[in-house]
């Protein structure tokens, strides 16, 4: 079974999720923040089962599809030019790009390879727009295949090990111990569903807009500004740290939106002179800047 992800985040979670080891969490090295957790707490802390099969079967579909030109290659040049925008913040050097859509490609192919021939193909989703989008595509590259396409869709809470509830939006919030808990979500892709999904994204290419977002459960095209309303308020009066303004966005409207497009969309607000920078408090850090609203806000 190859199992799929979209995220690099995600992959490395299932990764080590195939070869997951409650002696081997336990006997590694630890830090702390704050009090040292009993060894009771830390074995129900690490309380997981492995999820069955090889870690080489996992691959990544993972170029952010939600955001910006899809019209061409999955590593062409406009998919390229989005990453380097998104994740601009991130000096890149042309070999790190290079590896980055080789590995994207790889991991393409062996997904075809596996469709091709009749492989059982798992996919790990979920509702946030990038993996919408992915999933449509996925479903698009694999149409007329003989393969077996099954799906396990992220559930938003669950209990935890300390009888509390967790909400998650996408799989690489998930603990790799806590992967298995979800198998039995896992359902059969139909051809009606494979055939919509690969309708829909047909429509999204054509459409090539500037942004996918999920209304109300429906993967639509949306304009650039789509998200800049929940950005406008978390925007305080006075003086603000960019990071601090992003992760508010990010923690008050948990849309699956990265921090890279809020940050796009704060240097656009500041081309516009809308906002205006006050120093650079740390200028190792690409959110280290302070910022403030102006006249024109």
């Amino acid at each position: 079974m190859l199992e799929v992800v979209f995220s690099d985040s995600a992959k490395a979670a299932m990764k080590l999720a195939k070869r997951y080891s409650k002696k081997g969490m336990l006997g590694g090295d630890m830090g702390y923040v704050g009090r040292k957790p009993s060894k009771a707490e830390l074995e129900k802390l690490f309380e997981g089962e492995s999820v069955p099969g090889d870690p080489a079967d996992v691959v990544c579909i993972g170029c952010n599809f939600d955001i910006g030109d899809i019209s061409g290659d999955l590593d062409g040049d406009a998919r390229e030019k989005v990453f380097v925008e998104v994740f601009s913040s991130v000096e890149f050097r042309p070999e790190e790009l290079e590896r980055f859509f080789r590995l994207q490609r790889e991991d393409f192919e062996k997904l075809l390879t596996a469709a091709k021939s009749g492989e059982t193909i798992r996919v790990w989703k979920s509702d946030i727009p990038s993996s919408a989008c992915a999933f449509a595509f996925v479903c698009h590259a694999l149409h007329g295949t003989p393969c077996d396409l099954r799906a396990v869709s992220l559930s938003p809470l669950e209990e935890t090990a300390t009888d509390s509830i967790q909400q998650f939006s996408d799989w690489a919030e998930v603990m790799p111990g806590r992967f298995y808990r979800f198998l039995p979500l896992e359902q059969p892709v139909g051809t009606a569903e494979r055939r919509v999904q690969k309708i829909l994204w047909d429509g999204l290419k054509a459409e090539n807009a500037p942004l996918r977002a999920l209304v109300n459960g429906k993967l639509l095209s949306v304009e650039e500004d789509f998200y800049d309303r929940f950005l406008f308020k978390c925007i305080p009066d006075g003086e603000f740290v960019m990071a601090r303004l992003i992760g508010n966005v990010l923690i008050n409207y948990p849309l699956g939106v990265s921090d890279g497009w809020y940050a796009l969309r704060i240097k656009k607000l500041l081309s516009q002179k809308r906002l205006e920078l006050v120093k650079d408090m740390n200028a190792d850090h690409p959110y280290g800047k302070v910022l403030r609203k102006t006249a024109l806000f």
